[in-house]
C-alpha cells in the first residue's frame, strides 16, 4: 500500500523541501510541542493557517513523565542493592533484564521530555 487513510484526500500534491539537521531537529521538536503532524506545522508556519486537527498520538503529559522518571531511580536503586546483597542471586537473569528495561524507559522518557539522557 502506498500511503495510508483515505483515496479522496484534500491534499493531494506532495511539495519538498530540504533542512539541515538543525532546522530538521527544531521542525520536530515544535510539532511533538503542539502535538501535531510536521507537515501541518510546516503548512501552518508558510501559509499562516490554523492547522485542521492535532495529531494522533496524544501529547506529552511533562508533568507525569516527569514522576514516572523520578520513580525510576529508586526503583532501579533497591534492585541494584538487592541484587548486590545476594538476595536476587535466583533470578539474577530476571534482575538483568528487569534493569536493563529500566534503563531503556529512562533514555524514552528523557527524551520524551526533550533531555539528553
Amino acid at each position: 500500500m502506498a500511503g495510508s487513510g483515505s483515496n479522496k484526500r484534500e491534499r493531494q500534491i506532495i511539495l519538498k523541501a530540504r533542512f539541515n539537521e538543525q532546522e530538521a531537529s527544531l521542525v520536530k521538536q515544535q510539532a511533538d510541542a503542539a502535538g501535531l503532524s510536521v507537515s501541518a506545522v510546516i503548512r501552518f508556519a508558510l501559509l499562516d493557517q490554523a492547522p485542521i486537527r492535532a495529531s494522533r498520538t496524544p501529547p506529552l503529559d511533562r508533568e507525569l513523565a516527569a514522576r514516572l522518571l523520578a520513580a525510576l531511580g529508586p526503583i532501579a536503586c533497591s534492585m541494584r542493592q538487592a541484587a548486590d546483597a545476594g538476595d536476587l542471586d535466583h533470578l539474577s537473569e530476571t534482575v538483568i533484564a528487569a534493569q536493563r528495561d529500566l534503563a531503556e524507559l529512562r533514555t524514552v522518557v528523557m527524551s520524551a521530555l526533550g533531555r539528553k539522557p
